[in-house]
């Protein structure tokens, strides 16, 4: 009883942690963010936050790593009680809109960090994009051996526009808040943004 109850500390101090984590990288940026800001955000000590990860880069990526493993495995729950692959499309844009509404933060670490520094490219949460390239992959795949999409459909190329236009559309979403951007351009509903998406990729795939 003792060690669960130890366990349960040392997991909520590790995710108190790394919420200081993303709340200063977000801050602060990720190259100018210092270990000790986090400690301090935390509320900790700085010897403490040593205990659970083993420099600023591990943090990064060990925030990275659950906060998408956390996106994979909503995607996975939700798709697996849906047969039709344009639902399953649907749900992968909701959840994905939900979990950056809910978390302007995470959506901010998402969209700089990833662009500025090479730590994702050499190191094991590059697995996680793989993984969500998969999925999507799959789904266009099924809507291929059902008759939904079309026969000639290049899926491993189409699940990279899939990726890169969400990006797109999430970064302006970003900048649509953004105190320093005074132009109109970016200014939408998120949800709307991502409906639409998914409704011109629908048209896209689709045969005749």
């Amino acid at each position: 009883m003792f060690k669960k109850f130890s366990n349960d500390k040392l997991q909520d101090k590790r995710t108190v942690i790394l919420n200081a984590a993303l709340k200063t990288f977000v801050k602060r940026g990720y190259p100018e963010t210092r270990v000790a800001e986090i400690a301090a955000e935390a509320g900790v000590a700085e010897g403490t936050l040593y205990n659970y990860f083993q420099s600023k880069e591990d943090l990064l990526l060990a925030l990275f790593d659950e906060k998408w493993s956390m996106i994979i495995n909503g995607i996975k729950e939700k798709i697996s009680r849906l047969d039709d692959p344009n639902d399953k499309l649907k749900a992968v844009f909701s959840l994905v809109v939900r979990m950056f509404k809910k978390n302007r933060q995470l959506a901010e670490l998402f969209m700089i960090d990833i662009k500025q520094s090479s730590i994702f490219l050499n190191n094991y949460t590059i697995n996680r994009i793989v993984e969500f390239l998969d999925l999507i992959e799959g789904i266009l795949e099924e809507g291929k051996r059902k008759g939904i999409y079309r026969k000639d459909l290049n899926t491993r190329v189409a699940k990279m526009i899939i990726f890169g236009a969400a990006q797109g559309i999430l970064m302006s979403w970003v900048l649509s808040e953004s105190t320093v951007v005074k132009t109109k351009a970016f200014k939408f509903s998120l949800f709307s943004a991502a409906k639409t998406l998914k409704d011109i990729f629908k048209s896209g795939l689709v045969g005749e």
